[in-house]
């Protein structure tokens, strides 16, 4: 039954009237967090709403008239569907931050929903070598709620006050409780900190192995007492970076993640899997799917500093060689450091697609984790023609994860194992593992 319009909230009768309103029967999910709608014929995708309800959502300002299709952003509930439940993280709803696409949907819902959408990526590259309706997303260990997850989290900075982006926008949000970083980040008290001229933004780090650290960007040299951060800080380390250095201002500008038996050193605003199960969890499925064996020769692409490195170094052992190469100066130092017991491993900085290019000889395996952007079909072709005998493809990007895979069956090569884990709940995105051979003849 739809609710009358006296009885809307107040902003809706607002925009209402200006003609920004829309009614829309929500369907299926799209990639990127919102979900498939129509209105008079257009393709609408609707940010804040579950599969099979009714709403009112506004049309984004930069949604123009002959467009082949509309953004919109759902501002009230008309019929609510059964997988609706209060928002985890209510400063994620209209109007407010961008990063919590899936907070007012049920944990379990929010997994069907990224399986369903990650099926549908696959199908339309039209892979061919692994049963889609096989791919499945899993649960992190024991992640029950979803929350607390997040040991790296950037926040805005605009003219001093501190938050994070908006959907779409600009605009700097508070973040109220913040429920998807992990209580040590919540308990230093950085979103109500006024920060000071120059500041631009601000990381903070739970690392597993050491104390908290906080990289402030700042376009100015500032000390600590510029900075004037809350009191719970004052355990933590704190780095200044600017465009032109990066100086420790207290502590350390490095930190230490504990996975195993292994420790590893790292920059503090350098690149780690953010979820605090992750580096435990992925290193344990790219260690079997890569199955590697004494005297073997591996690469680890965008190996970063070196997590899943260290797990190859070991099982090619001393006859074997494992080369990690890594774009980042400051990641393939520590990639470097953190490899230091394994003769057989070295550390190469050196663009991907350079290295692939004046590569004279293959790798048996091959462990690859890129950015959002993937491996891209050059050099998937390149490195399906100089792999011996298997790929693993790490990705937390699925819409270029599935045009590799593309690629890589184009190249002769079948995926014989794809698993999924959801690693970050409350978003849209999820992190895949993908075991690539050389398909039978």
């Amino acid at each position: 039954m739809t609710r009358p319009a006296s009885e809307r909230p107040k902003e809706v009768q607002e925009l209402a009237g200006e003609g920004r309103l829309i009614t829309l029967t929500v369907d299926k999910p799209a990639h990127g967090g919102t979900f498939v709608a129509r209105h008079e014929g257009r393709v609408v995708f609707v940010r804040g709403a579950c599969p099979g309800e009714t709403v009112v959502a506004e049309v984004l300002p930069d949604s123009k008239a002959n467009a082949r299709f509309w953004r919109a952003e759902t501002i009230d509930v008309i019929e609510a569907g059964p997988d609706r439940v209060p928002s985890a993280w209510p400063e994620c709803g209209y109007e407010g931050l961008g990063g919590a696409d899936y907070a007012h949907i049920r944990i379990e819902a929010q997994r069907r929903i990224k399986t369903e959408v990650l099926q549908e990526l696959m199908t339309r590259a039209r892979i061919g070598t692994y049963p889609i309706e096989n791919i499945q997303i899993e649960p992190a260990r024991d992640d029950h709620t979803g929350l607390g997850w997040r040991s790296r989290v950037r926040f805005a900075v605009d003219h001093g006050k501190v938050g994070m982006h908006g959907w779409r926008s600009h605009e700097i949000h508070a973040v109220g409780s913040n429920p998807l970083a992990h209580p040590a980040i919540q308990a230093l008290g950085i979103d109500v900190w006024k920060a000071p001229s120059g500041v631009v933004a601000v990381d903070v780090v739970a690392p597993s192995g050491s104390a908290p650290a906080i990289i402030v960007r700042s376009e100015n040299d500032l000390t600590l007492d510029d900075l004037n951060l809350p009191a719970a800080c004052d355990n933590a380390s704190i780095v200044l970076a600017t465009r032109t250095s990066t100086t420790a201002l207290r502590g350390d500008d490095s930190v230490r993640e504990i996975v195993g038996d292994d420790v590893f050193t790292l920059y503090a605003g350098g690149f780690w899997q953010v979820h605090v199960d992750a580096p435990r969890l992925l290193t344990a499925a790219v260690g079997h799917a890569l199955d590697a064996h004494e005297g073997e020769r591996i690469w680890d692409l965008y190996g970063g500093a070196g997590l899943f490195s260290v797990l190859a170094a070991r099982a090619v052992g001393g006859t074997g060689a494992l080369v990690s190469v890594e774009g980042a100066e400051r990641a393939s130092a520590d990639a470097t450091e953190n490899l230091a017991a394994y003769p057989q491993a070295k550390a190469v900085t050196a663009d991907v697609r350079d290295f692939l290019a004046e590569a004279n000889e293959g790798p048996d395996r091959v462990i690859m984790d890129p950015p959002r952007a993937g491996v891209g079909e050059k050099a998937m072709a390149r490195l399906a023609e100089l792999t011996r005998e298997r790929m693993v493809y790490v990705s937390c990007e699925p819409s270029t994860l599935a045009r590799d895979l593309r690629v890589a069956e184009h190249e002769g090569w079948a995926i014989t194992d794809f698993q999924v884990f959801d690693l970050y709940p409350h978003t849209h995105h999820m992190e895949c593992v993908v075991k690539l051979e050389r398909a039978a003849r």
